[in-house]
């Protein structure tokens, strides 16, 4: 990451000096997003988590109260038709650092691993700030949620 990229991260980041890092800025898009998630999604999530028996009717029944949530095959997807995000509503997109995704994947990640008590991995597959037409991003489960009994 360049230092422009730094600077321009430490603009649209509430909280960040100009003697953060990185990493800071990274750590901090990472609690930012986490803390937006919504309790009551969250909660939503945890629900119907906790009824179901498989990952599949999770997601399933899940993807009817998120309408975002998208699921084909094995593929989990979750897919915003733009950025949502309401700290940078007001930035100039073409200034806004590629890294600052890092937030809403972390947000998804809250989303999930709350959901199911475990890690999860998501990936930025697109994202508007990024030059692509929708925001996208891949959601994979650990193992053993394909295994409950």
């Amino acid at each position: 990451m360049d230092r422009r990229s730094i600077s321009g991260l430490k603009r649209v980041v509430e909280g960040i000096d100009e003697t953060a890092t990185t990493q800071d800025c990274l750590r901090r898009l990472d609690q930012r997003g986490r803390g937006c998630t919504p309790k009551q999604l969250i909660d939503k999530a945890k629900e119907i988590y906790d009824k179901t028996q498989t990952i599949e009717a999770f997601l399933a029944e899940f993807g009817g109260v998120f309408e975002f949530l998208h699921v084909e095959g094995d593929a989990v997807t979750v897919v915003y038709p733009r950025c949502f995000c309401h700290h940078i509503a007001d930035e100039p997109k073409e200034e806004i650092p590629d890294e600052y995704c890092e937030c809403s994947r972390s947000w998804v990640r809250e989303l999930f691993e709350s959901a199911i008590g475990q890690d999860v991995e998501v990936e930025v597959l697109e994202s508007v700030i990024r030059g692509g037409e929708m925001c996208r991003f891949s959601v994979s489960f650990p193992r053993s949620v394909y295994h409950r009994t």
